[in-house]
């Protein structure tokens, strides 16, 4: 529900939707299954077998006198759970966790979006013409993100199949024209009619542009080449502009501090309207300056770059380097990077196919001037009044930004050594082969295990998202006991290893049916009424311990990335964003400085234990594979 932010110039926008189904994106919508309601005993055990690896059997005892009480007869645990259950059966409530998860999770976040809560993708490169072209680049990325918005506004997009289960469609809604707005106490999303807003724009030095991606006259998507006139015709503009103030910057402040220069913003008419503009188009096509080389170099430049020539609440914001690299960056509050993941997967690979031949000529044979294109006006910048309170808070939040940047450590892990074709050998799952690699690197960091959070997708459910796939298991603390013993034989170190990729791919399968442990204590929490007494379980200390995520993982599939990563969620924690691909690793590493963690070391580890886990496995398998 779009919320007004009270006594605003800007007029409240309420959220687009078609009125009928024009094609087969939502087609298996209306036949989704609701999200399930997990019975109390279930995750009650589930939950002690969850913090049992992490605690002394004294300390485990007691936890499970807390939850023996909670779910007792007696006790007010079956009290709550009759009552998320009568809220989740009610015929108006699509899903009973989406009703308050994006305002808990997201919207009510008040740190700064980047870097704590967006992640970024960084593209491959293309090596060709196409790919050290800064303009060309940009011109296809915002004409194919064109094609496919066109597909998710025709509903003509197929829907997601996987495993047989069709997945919900409802994050698409969110994807093309609308922004994260700043507000108190929770922020609130403006959504655009897309059909209106036939444009995207572009940043360049800091100056907005506004770049029509649709003819006036028959309201058909423009050519490649009348793209790229546009933007021909904005990078000469911009020249003789100069470098302007960083709007951009603001976005990247505490989400208070963003909405008192909001606020002031809104006072000017021209400021009012230029930020309508921004949150009612399509999508961001960001123009940088720089030419990141190295991958390191260009994950920081698609995380965060130096934070000023970019607009931060955009749920979609394409970066492309003077050289051609390029990326995307995703706010994070509407819309899980699977949709995005989809969107520039399918970018990459039409870019892929280009012929940078075919596409000179084309550009080669429209000889018109930008003013002859049929847009409904040429590209334009969006005029900024800034009074002097936002032009210190923009200086103010360059400074902060610098400061927040410069107090991570980012390193990137890449392994050409193997990837999915040889793990799939040793018969595991990829994705819990990886989670182990991580948990035993993690160990020999620190000699510690801790909880471990990896995202699992609940999009069978209408309107699902994600549930908390808990890595640490008995199994898991087993295999990494085992692999650090020098005393261990390959046999014992083999069988622990599969037994806990076989425990961490059940708890997984799990929460992806929606019975994990930690949404559901959620909606339990949520039905406390004013004045109740808040359960001994949910005040034991074990109980946030065990979600305090030491380790944030997550992952997601593309062969036409290079890296992808995001912020570690706690201070004294690793953010680790991974990907298996068919014969190589990679793991981003996020961390803090100066709290004891060091990015540098984890990467040595990840190295040491791919290997290692390589070499020992390898035991296992017949002579002729071993080859």
């Amino acid at each position: 529900m779009i919320k007004s932010l009270g006594r605003r110039i800007m007029p409240s926008i309420k959220q687009f939707s078609t009125s009928s189904l024009k094609g087969d994106l939502y087609r298996y919508q209306k036949d989704l299954p609701k999200l399930p309601v997990p019975t109390l005993d279930e995750t009650a055990a589930k939950y002690l077998l969850s913090v049992q690896p992490l605690l002394t059997e004294e300390q485990f005892k007691a936890t499970s006198e807390k939850v023996n009480d909670f779910v007792s007869a007696g006790g007010i645990g079956p009290i709550l759970q009759e009552r998320l259950e009568n809220f989740a059966a009610n015929p108006k409530v699509d899903n009973w966790l989406a009703e308050s998860w994006d305002d808990y999770a997201y919207m009510g976040y008040r740190d700064p979006v980047v870097p704590y809560v967006s992640y970024f993708f960084s593209h491959k490169d293309v090596n060709n013409l196409i790919g050290k072209d800064q303009l060309l680049k940009a011109t296809l990325i915002s004409y194919y993100a064109t094609q496919f918005l066109v597909d998710v506004q025709n509903e003509t997009l197929e829907p997601e199949i996987i495993k047989g289960n069709p997945y919900c469609m409802n994050a698409f809604r969110f994807m093309f024209n609308n922004a994260r707005v700043p507000h108190e106490v929770n922020d609130i999303t403006n959504s655009y009619d897309g059909t209106k807003h036939r444009y995207f724009v572009a940043i360049i030095n800091n100056h907005y542009y506004k770049i029509y991606h649709h003819n006036k006259n028959d309201d058909t998507p423009l050519t490649k080449a009348q793209l790229y006139k546009q933007f021909e015709f904005i990078l000469n503009d911009v020249t003789k502009r100069g470098k302007a103030a960083p709007i951009g910057a603001l976005t990247s402040l505490n989400r208070d501090e963003w909405l008192s220069s909001y606020t002031q913003l809104l006072k000017s008419p021209s400021s009012a309207a230029s930020i309508e503009a921004i949150e009612a188009s399509s999508f961001i096509v960001c123009l940088d300056s720089n030419s990141p080389i190295t991958i390191k170099e260009k994950s920081a430049n698609c995380w965060h770059g130096n934070g000023q020539n970019r607009y931060f609440d955009k749920p979609l914001e394409f970066l492309v380097g003077a050289n051609g690299n390029s990326g995307f960056i995703g706010e994070h509050s509407r819309m899980d990077a699977t949709p995005t993941v989809q969107l520039n997967n399918y970018i990459l690979d039409k870019i892929n196919k280009e012929s940078p031949k075919d596409l000179i000529a084309e550009i080669e044979g429209l000889n018109v001037n930008v003013r002859e294109l049929p847009v409904t006006s040429i590209p334009s910048v969006l005029p900024f009044d800034i009074n002097p309170y936002v032009r210190s808070e923009i200086e103010s939040a360059v400074v902060k930004f610098n400061k927040t940047i410069e107090s991570h450590d980012e390193e990137v892990f890449q392994y050409q050594g193997y990837g999915k074709n040889l793990i799939k050998q040793f018969k595991v799952s990829p994705d819990a082969y990886v989670q182990m690699l991580m948990q035993l690197s993690y160990y020999k960091t620190t000699g510690k295990i801790r909880p471990t959070y990896e995202s699992a997708a609940t999009r069978k459910f209408l309107k699902g998202r994600t549930e908390t796939g808990r890595s640490v298991s008995n199994e898991s603390k087993k295999f990494v006991e085992t692999w650090t013993d020098f005393n261990s034989t390959n046999e014992e170190k083999i069988a622990t290893f599969q037994a806990a990729c076989k425990q961490h791919v059940k708890y997984l399968g799990e929460a992806a049916n929606g019975k994990g442990v930690d949404r559901h204590f959620l909606g339990l929490k949520n039905m406390l009424q004013p004045g109740e007494e808040v359960p001994a379980i949910f005040s034991d200390p074990v109980f946030s311990y065990s979600a305090t995520w030491y380790l944030s993982t997550s992952q997601i599939p593309s062969e036409y990335f290079q890296s992808w990563g995001f912020s570690q969620v706690i201070d004294d924690g690793y953010g680790l964003a991974y990907m298996i691909n068919s014969d190589w690793l990679h793991v981003h590493i996020s961390c803090k400085k100066n709290n004891g963690l060091r990015s540098d070391v984890l990467k040595y580890y990840l190295t040491e234990t791919a290997n290692e886990m390589r070499d020992i496995l390898k035991t296992s398998l017949p002579p002729k594979a071993k080859l």
